[in-house]
């Protein structure tokens, strides 16, 4: 039956990331990263994964699994690897990921409070030079939602500064943080590098 399960690989900008797309949700809301076998242990699917020599880090979302790789073997012989041990974890039972590691994560308010606080005290003070802000819109379990505004909005870095910048400090204060959304419609921003959507 785990040979059934339909998973769709999809490279990413960043060589060393791939995102494994499953037909079902593995998590309902909030978002898990683990990034040694230590961290996994107890989660089966993440054990399974950290079975394969070539994963550095894994992060799921959703029905998502994206993994960070390490080593020169390129992802058509990393992927193979990563599908059979996604399918091994099912066919294993258990919890695919531990109730002790759902437990450890920040509860909505906690994290709030520290996002904003991060934006007030470092962040806004850094993009206010180039007339940008940055709001946070909601929390979701551990997951951050936020909007660009001003000359952040549509500017061509927006990309490296939520990535370098605000992803960084978020996750330098805040253990367990789940993924960081950034929701700005950036294609109306005062230089957009996003094309709109063509539907």
């Amino acid at each position: 039956m785990t040979d059934e399960i339909k998973i769709m690989a999809e490279p990413q900008t960043e060589p060393e990331k791939c995102k494994f797309i499953l037909e079902n949700a593995i998590t309902e809301g909030g978002s898990y990263s683990f990034k040694s076998q230590n961290e996994a242990r107890g989660s089966s699917l993440v054990e399974s994964l950290f079975e394969v020599d070539e994963v550095a880090s894994v992060f799921i979302s959703g029905k998502t699994i994206t993994i960070t790789k390490k080593g020169e073997d390129d992802w058509r012989t990393v992927g193979p690897k990563i599908g059979g041990a996604i399918r091994k974890a099912f066919s294993k039972g258990g919890p695919l990921i531990s109730e002790e590691y759902q437990k450890s994560l920040p509860d909505e308010e906690e994290i709030r409070k520290k996002v904003l606080m991060i934006l007030n005290r470092e962040i806004n003070p850094a993009v206010a030079a180039h007339g940008g802000h940055i709001d946070l819109l909601d929390v979701k379990k551990n997951d951050v939602f936020i909007r660009m505004g001003g000359g952040c909005q549509g500017c061509g870095m927006a990309n490296v500064t939520l990535k370098q910048g605000v992803e960084q400090a978020f996750r330098k204060e805040i253990p367990n943080l789940g993924a960081i959304y950034d929701t700005t419609d950036h294609a109306s921003g005062m230089n957009p590098y996003y094309a709109p959507s063509e539907k």
